[in-house]
Order: structure tokens, then C-alpha cells, then sequence
């Protein structure tokens, strides 16, 4: 069984890191600016992994990089641009 301890943190970083770049490199001009998509990927991917971990489930970093993508999308979805971006 899987362990939280602190490799797995550092791999459910590296995870939420990596979602969070391909993310904005994926939608580019619009949506939320490097920084603010790589904290969110870490976070997204840290507690779900957590989650799975505690929870017993099998493939904790696969849930983790599922639980980044969906913080990810939800903080982009409904990032709010001022009408100046538009032009």
C-alpha cells in the first residue's frame, strides 16, 4: 500500500507542477498567467492524491494529476478578463 510520506508529496508537486505548465502552454494568451496555474496544479494534485492515499485507493498519482486537471479547469472556466484583454 502507498504511504504518505515524502516522496510521494514531492512526486504530487512535481505532478501538479507539470499539469499547471501544460496547461497554460495548452491555452496560451487566454485564461490565468503561469505562477497562479502552478500553485493551483500543486494544490489540486495534493490533496486529491492525499485523499486517494488515505482513502486506500490504488494510483494515487493518477489521482492527483485528474485532481489537478480539474482545479486547473475550474480556476481557468471562470477566470474573469477585463474588457481591455478582448481587443
Amino acid at each position: 500500500m502507498e504511504e504518505l510520506n515524502g516522496t510521494m508529496i514531492f512526486w504530487l508537486i512535481s505532478i501538479g507542477m507539470v499539469a499547471g505548465a501544460l496547461i497554460k502552454v495548452s491555452i496560451w494568451k487566454q485564461g490565468v498567467e503561469l505562477i497562479p496555474n502552478l500553485i493551483a496544479g500543486v494544490i489540486g494534485a495534493v490533496v486529491v492524491g492525499s485523499i486517494a492515499i488515505f482513502i486506500n485507493l490504488p494510483g494515487s498519482l493518477v489521482f492527483g494529476f485528474l485532481g489537478s486537471l480539474v482545479v486547473l479547469f475550474i480556476l481557468n472556466v471562470f477566470y474573469l478578463q477585463s474588457d481591455e484583454d478582448h481587443a
